[in-house]
């Protein structure tokens, strides 16, 4: 029987170098929830672990006797369970719309920097996985210019999303060019970048990435 559900306060099996584990810890830090950060290394993880995440990921969330995987998941069941403050708007399509949003993210963004990350593609197809990625971002320039947020003119999942990718770009050789037509990125990234709960979410690892 999996011994993590007996535990009796909240915990989060996190990698100190993943962005879907930073995600989850943003969201934490957010709403001043108090859990225990349990380190771990998603290449090598214990049965407990294995038990609750059925595809081997991290993070895991145990609350009580509450066990689950999947970040989008976590973030969201931390969102409804500790409303303040609200991290999804109160209206239906509103919500809908944040949710396509991260899918969005998850489809073009994070398989792109997943696979440069993982460092096995052959030399053209990182090149072009790379220029991909990096016209994806860059596309992204107006929607940064309209509003402080990701669409939004508050905080939201997105964000949470968004951001741990963006600190991570030196990882996979990509930079945002420092002109005019990009400066709403850059002024998107030290905003976020800022934010207390951004700041207080990353690992030590994390915090060397932008020393390199």
């Amino acid at each position: 029987m999996i011994t993590l559900s007996k535990r009796t306060s909240m915990a989060l099996f996190s990698d100190q170098m993943d962005h879907y584990c930073q995600r989850v810890r943003i969201v934490l830090q957010e709403k001043g929830i108090t859990a225990e950060i349990i380190d771990s290394d998603k290449d090598n993880l214990s049965d407990d672990i294995l038990e609750i995440s059925p595809y081997a990921t991290l993070p895991v969330l145990v609350d009580r006797d509450v066990c689950l995987y999947d970040s989008v998941t976590l973030m969201e069941y931390l969102d409804e369970r500790f409303p303040h403050p609200p991290l999804l708007p109160v209206y239906p399509v509103s919500r809908a719309n944040i949710r396509l949003y991260i899918k969005r993210i998850e489809r073009d963004w994070c398989l792109l920097f997943d696979r440069l990350l993982e460092g096995k593609l052959k030399k053209l197809e990182a090149k072009k996985a790379k220029q991909k990625l990096r016209a994806l971002i860059l596309s992204c320039a107006p929607i940064f210019k309209e509003k402080p947020f990701f669409m939004s003119e508050d905080f939201s999942l997105v964000d949470c999303c968004i951001a741990p990718i963006l600190w991570r770009l030196p990882l996979v050789d990509i930079e945002i060019p420092k002109d005019l037509k990009n400066r709403p990125i850059h002024d998107y990234m030290k905003r976020v970048f800022t934010k207390p709960c951004f700041l207080e979410s990353l690992s030590e690892q994390e915090r060397e990435v932008h020393s390199l």
